[in-house]
């Protein structure tokens, strides 16, 4: 049986209670939390902070809440990424972070481009437009961290 990636996904929300999202490349329609792999020897919050900056240019964000457990998905068999090829799927440390600043604040070509653009949706709404096969993982962390994003109160 092949392994899971190690990986961190990232929910960034604003004053408003709304989640940046983004529109992959590979998958136009289905919009998505940044996440990414966590390299050898990476510290999980160290992860999640170079993924932000890497595919949304986020440097600024204040960390809110880590999720409490290690989420899993596996990858469906129609999914062709190449350097995902040696692995089941992907298990996930979910982080939330705070950032109250503009959307055109974000830069999507500080490293490999992912997305072809962001924008910032109700929490609620990233449940209708995640491709299927990580709709689960979705339930959850909405789940844990929407509570967290109701009742912040960012000083």
């Amino acid at each position: 049986m092949k392994p899971y990636r190690k990986n961190v996904g990232i929910v960034v929300f604003n004053a408003e209670g709304n989640v940046l999202t983004g529109e992959r490349i590979q998958f136009p329609g289905a919009w998505q939390f940044p996440q990414g792999g966590i390299d050898e020897g990476e510290e999980l919050e160290f992860a999640a902070r170079r993924e932000l900056y890497e595919e949304v240019g986020i440097k600024n964000a204040t960390l809110v809440a880590e999720h409490p457990e290690w989420i899993n998905y596996d990858f469906p068999s129609s999914l062709q990424m190449k350097h995902l090829n040696k692995f089941r799927g992907q298990t996930q440390k979910w982080f939330l972070f705070y950032w109250n600043e503009p959307i055109s604040k974000c830069n999507l070509t500080i490293h490999e481009q992912e997305f072809i653009r962001v924008r910032f949706q109700s929490i609620d709404s990233t449940l209708e437009s995640i491709v299927p096969f990580k709709l689960e993982v979705y339930v959850n962390v909405v789940g844990k961290f929407k509570p967290i994003i109701i009742n912040y109160n960012s000083k």
